[in-house]
């Protein structure tokens, strides 16, 4: 059972949207985190989700200056701990990807970086995407 609290991952789709203003879900996640905080939860993200955070806002759609983006990124420990991706998270990927049929490496790769860090809950705008992994995290979708 976990509590509101409770050490909370951030996935990717949640910065994106928190940080992009154009995004459709920008005030939502915005509020949704802001909860978060206010109740007393850490907010995690790793470093494979400040790369894919960079390769999904470095667009010319977004309209977002690169340089800007290297500036919110180096800014993100002051608001986020940032879990990196060690042998126990490789070892926990491994062991994962037999159950996760259909499902993507780089997903995998979340919940078993949340294992290595010790979280077990997930903000997430696509809940179904961890679905088979739902007997070991607590998957919180944005909307």
């Amino acid at each position: 059972m976990t509590s509101a609290a409770d050490p909370l991952f951030v996935d990717t789709n949640v910065l994106v949207y928190a940080s992009w203003a154009a995004a459709p879900l920008h005030a939502h996640a915005r509020s949704v985190l802001a909860t978060h905080r206010s109740n007393g939860a850490p907010l995690y993200i790793s470093r494979q989700v400040i790369r894919e955070w960079l390769a999904t806002l470095n667009r010319p759609r977004t309209g977002l200056a690169l340089t800007d983006l290297i500036t919110e990124a180096q800014a993100f420990d002051a608001h986020f701990a940032i879990l990196d991706d060690t042998a126990p998270t490789t070892a926990n990927l491994l062991a994962l990807l037999p159950q996760a049929s259909g499902v993507r490496v780089h997903d995998v790769n979340i919940v078993a970086t949340m294992q290595a860090g010790g979280v077990q809950r997930l903000l997430t705008n696509n809940p179904k995407d961890f679905a088979a992994f739902s007997h070991l995290i607590t998957v919180l979708p944005l909307v």
